[in-house]
């Protein structure tokens, strides 16, 4: 999500110094040109997320644009897509409220149909919601605003504008309700229907651990490896999701950059045992999102990881 100047400050150096472009570091166009053909609710989402990507990189807004860009494809692949938690965002206390009454809105409103009765303004509902949080984190009118900040906030009111229109668009219809259970009972006692197959479960994330300050794999992290492709060839999974991160040891800039190393380098390995590379995203989280919380400067081996996801 929206991180601080100081760290996209740093970021940007990274990104203009490597040579490598961008898209190799961060997921943000996987998404794009994907034949949608889920529900007219999916593809809705499909093309909102996608839109909604593409804006926010060509802010230079790439995390958001990396995590719009995943919902797209999730869409595209008719998996569940669920609006933005409160809690993942930086907001001010004051604005919580607001998105949370927003979000039961939204189910609310799946609750009596909407997103079949109005499939289209329901799924732009659902992106204004996201783009609107996403646009309000770290945003106060009570301070002096920067040229920046003063643009999220006509954004956030761009995008809160448009959620408002599609929420009262999909309300006017979402009139369905729930048949009580006493009219749901049979005539006549019926033999029970047998109990259906178990889904099968989705595999857990496979975790790589880093030694410190390194992005080298070690002969667990390889065996790891071996595991994840695997299980995958197991299940006829081609897609791989690869998520590096650091502890919190070192400058935020630093552990960024290694993270992504880390990544690319389990991704390396994955095209090594055959998968092939447009199946396997990567992006980094450098030290944001710690497995165990700990103080700043502190190492921690369980930190210093590569989470694999199977799709």
């Amino acid at each position: 999500m929206r991180t601080s100047t100081i760290l996209f400050g740093a970021l940007a150096v990274l990104v203009l110094a490597a040579p490598v472009k961008a898209e190799l570091v961060f997921d943000t166009n996987s998404g794009q040109g994907r034949e949608a053909a889920g529900t007219a609710f999916m593809n809705g989402l499909y093309e909102g997320y996608t839109a909604l990507s593409d804006e926010r990189v060509q802010v230079m807004d790439v995390i958001d644009g990396e995590h719009f860009n995943h919902k797209a494809r999730r869409a595209a692949k008719r998996s569940s897509v669920m609006p933005d938690h409160v809690q993942d965002r930086r907001l001010l206390e004051a604005d919580v409220p607001a998105f949370v009454s927003a979000r039961k809105r939204l189910y609310d409103a799946w609750d009596r149909g909407g997103r079949h009765l109005a499939p289209q303004a329901a799924a732009k509902a659902q992106v204004s919601y996201d783009c609107w949080i996403e646009a309000s984190e770290g945003t106060n009118p009570a301070v002096g605003l920067s040229s920046m900040s003063q643009g999220r906030l006509d954004d956030a009111a761009r995008c809160k504008s448009a959620f408002e229109e599609a929420m009262a668009e999909v309300e006017a219809v979402a009139t369905l309700k729930p048949t009580p259970a006493e009219k749901m009972k049979p005539a006549m006692a019926a033999a029970p229907a047998p109990a259906p197959a178990p889904a099968p479960e989705a595999p857990k994330p496979f975790i790589v651990f880093f030694d410190f300050a390194s992005a080298q794999l070690n002969a667990a992290g390889s065996r790891v490896i071996d595991d994840a492709v695997e299980t995958g060839e197991r299940l006829g999974i081609v897609e791989y999701a690869l998520t590096g991160h650091a502890d919190r040891s070192g400058a935020e800039a630093f552990n960024l950059q290694l993270s992504l190393q880390r990544a690319n380098a389990v991704r390396d390995a994955l095209v090594q045992r055959g998968v092939k590379a447009s199946g396997i995203s990567v992006a980094g989280r450098g030290e944001a999102e710690n497995a165990v919380p700990t103080a700043d400067g502190v190492r921690e081996r369980a930190n210093r990881r590569v989470e694999i996801v199977l799709l």
